[in-house]
């Protein structure tokens, strides 16, 4: 993608708090070769802004308020509707099991809250000259780099690796199988006897997998998984 101060990357934002939409409104407004064409609330508003106008790059947050259609339903219909826009997200969820499966779902990059302002900049450059954007440390956390399907990708393609915990790649086959138990509500000591292991064995599997998971409870894992479910 070619863009100028003459012919600007035209950028589209959806972020729920308004504060923070403003803000970014005016901090993308300083750069001369970028031009803010719309300023989404929620993720009906971002549809239809992009029915109306073309759009170069969305920078997407990743969670929205309740009853909005967000994080990898989102990226995947955007995906399917708009294979030429490149979809930047910016997050406070930085686990690299979420950067993985928003990857995989269609995102051209991921963006931490965390991060500087400036480098905000630079992420959205790399993406609108069609390369992957992740931070450094995040690059680092990853197991392998994620690729973002490409356009005109069926939809099985698409949806490959995407949907459910048990699906992350860096997870071996026995955690899968474990954490799949996890999911299902049984303990440590079913899955030990299901399985004829020790339950010492099963406890370190399971261990083993929220750490890649990057998550230290049942509870933080649960979350994740209703994260990424129902794609």
């Amino acid at each position: 993608m070619k863009w100028s101060v003459v012919s600007p990357l035209r950028i589209v934002l959806l972020d729920d708090h308004a504060l923070i939409r403003e803000a970014l409104k005016v901090r993308l407004s300083t750069e001369s070769d970028f031009k803010v064409i719309g300023v989404c609330s929620g993720s009906a508003e971002l549809l239809e802004a992009l029915r109306g106008e073309k759009a170069d790059l969305l920078l997407l947050d990743y969670q929205l308020r309740d009853g909005e259609l967000d994080g990898l339903r989102l990226i995947q219909l955007l995906r399917n509707h708009y294979p030429e826009l490149r979809i930047l997200i910016y997050s406070s969820v930085e686990r690299p099991a979420t950067v993985n499966m928003a990857i995989r779902a269609g995102a051209n990059g991921f963006f931490g809250k965390s991060q500087e302002t400036e480098e905000l900049m630079r992420a959205i450059r790399t993406v609108a000259l069609d390369r992957l954007y992740l931070s450094p440390s995040m690059a680092a956390e990853l197991d392998s780099t994620p690729k973002t399907p490409k356009p005109g990708a069926e939809e099985g393609e698409a949806g490959e690796n995407v949907g459910t915990l048990i699906n992350y790649p860096a997870l071996s086959p026995k955690e899968r199988e474990v954490l799949r138990c996890c999911l299902e509500g049984m303990s440590v000591s079913q899955i030990a006897t299901k399985f004829l292991r020790s339950r010492k064995t099963i406890s370190g599997q399971k261990q083993a997998a929220l750490r890649k998971l990057n998550v230290r409870t049942d509870t933080e894992m649960f979350k994740l998984h209703l994260d990424l479910k129902d794609l």
